[in-house]
């Protein structure tokens, strides 16, 4: 794990591999650690990083109240800029795809595509969802002001049935119970205030670039209903609903994940050694057809006009 100073706060990420950058950012209470499926595939082909947001995992908390999802933003771009990283596909979760349109929007030179994994563009935009953010912020007041670094069993029963498929192993709930049940009350509260009042949705027409959208089929906190509007409002997006999973499809059905991203980034964003494949395939296409053209207009023509002169 490496840490860098951004706003005065310690940032945690991990960098694995080499090659066409790919950046993982988080959902809500979540950390790097929930990319653990994907960073093992990808980091074979690709330069992986992995952030975890202020006040969330390993990172530190924020002064003053702004954990907004366009000031989590402008921090990733500023460590993706000491990374020396221009460009990237960026792969968010949750709350991580909020940060994935923010970047999209306001950064489109920067973003060559997006991986949006059970996120939503505007978290309030359907009743449940409204009514479900606002009471766990009321709750999470509470809990800050009474004991900010307590509930945490509280906590992880809730992430780890309510973030998971119904019929889910146990490795999903548990991996989802103790990360989600660890960061301070303050913080996390916070941060699903300011996140609940993000939309993004008016202005998805804007993103030009390759999106892939992934939603499990019964995830109860962005459910199909938001990933049929991104879709809807990307212009250039493919969606793809996973049966059997929740809201943490990368770590409940991380195969399929994975299938789907490779799919996809083999198009958007090929690895450095198929990219340079494909150039030299399509560097020689074009020597091969004009070489052959004229050689066989010259053969034929000659032929032709010998034809009819006999016949003459």
């Amino acid at each position: 794990m490496a840490v860098a100073k951004i706003d005065g706060t310690s940032i945690a990420y991990e960098v694995t591999g080499e090659g066409p950058p790919l950046v993982f950012l988080h959902c809500w209470t979540g950390s790097k650690r929930f990319y653990f499926n994907q960073v093992e595939k990808f980091s074979r082909d690709y330069r992986c990083v992995c952030v975890d947001f202020p006040g969330h995992g390993e990172s530190g908390e924020l002064e003053g109240t702004d954990y907004s999802v366009e000031r989590f933003g402008e921090m990733t771009r500023t460590l993706l800029a000491r990374l020396g990283i221009k460009r990237a596909v960026f792969v968010g979760h949750s709350l991580g795809g909020m940060v994935c349109f923010y970047l999209g929007i306001h950064y489109p030179d920067s973003v060559a595509g997006l991986v949006l994994l059970d996120t939503t563009s505007h978290l309030s935009g359907f009743f449940f969802q409204r009514l479900g953010a606002l009471a766990a912020v009321a709750l999470g007041a509470v809990g800050a002001a009474l004991w900010n670094t307590g509930f945490k069993l509280t906590k992880a029963v809730v992430a780890g049935t309510a973030a998971t498929h119904p019929l889910a192993g146990p490795d999903p709930r548990l991996l989802s119970a103790r990360e989600c049940s660890r960061g301070s009350n303050r913080a996390m509260t916070l941060t699903l205030n300011k996140a609940r009042n993000f939309n993004a949705t008016p202005r998805l027409g804007e993103i030009s670039a390759p999106s892939l959208i992934v939603v499990g089929n019964a995830d109860l906190l962005a459910d199909v209903r938001h990933a049929n509007r991104m879709a809807a409002g990307l212009p250039n997006s493919t969606l793809l609903v996973v049966r059997g999973a929740g809201h943490m499809t990368l770590f409940e059905k991380p195969e399929i994940v994975n299938d789907a991203m490779a799919d996809f980034l083999a198009r958007a964003w090929p690895p450095a050694k198929a990219a340079k494949k494909a150039a030299k395939k399509a560097a020689r296409k074009p020597a091969k057809k004009t070489a052959k053209k004229p050689a066989k207009k010259a053969a034929r023509k000659p032929a032709k006009k010998s034809t009819k002169k006999a016949a003459a």
